[in-house]
């Protein structure tokens, strides 16, 4: 699975996050991506709460992901289940299919408009 991974430079890295989360969506709808933050939670703590992983990421689509004009249910269906490859990065988007190096370009265009209104450094990676 094909993976472009962000690493912020901020501050600040919360707006930026919610920045890159409009990106993954509006990708979402044309190419299937999906993505991951270091703010969705994840299966572990589930575990130490109350109620099940998947009513954690509905609430959290609920709560977070308040940028994007979507109903919860599809909000969830944009997340990673992948998330232990976060590594050292802030967030990732997941391709559904091996991207085109227009895509990829196109991608990281629409990540250098987002995030030049936020004034943050960042890198971008993709494996």
């Amino acid at each position: 699975m094909t993976k472009s991974y962000v690493k912020i430079y901020g501050p600040p890295v919360l707006k930026s996050i919610k920045a890159l989360e409009k990106v993954a969506a509006d990708m979402g709808k044309k190419t299937g991506m999906r993505h991951y933050s270091v703010l969705v939670p994840t299966p572990e703590i589930s575990y130490s709460t109350s109620g099940s992983y998947e009513s954690m990421l509905l609430g959290y689509a609920n709560s977070l992901l308040t940028e994007v004009e979507l109903p919860a249910e599809e909000k969830v269906k944009l997340l990673s289940r992948s998330g232990d490859t976060l590594g050292e990065y802030d967030f990732f988007f997941e391709w559904a299919e091996s991207p085109t190096k227009q895509q990829v370009q196109e991608l990281i265009a629409m990540i250098d408009d987002v995030l030049a209104d936020c004034g943050c450094r960042y890198t971008v990676v993709t494996k």
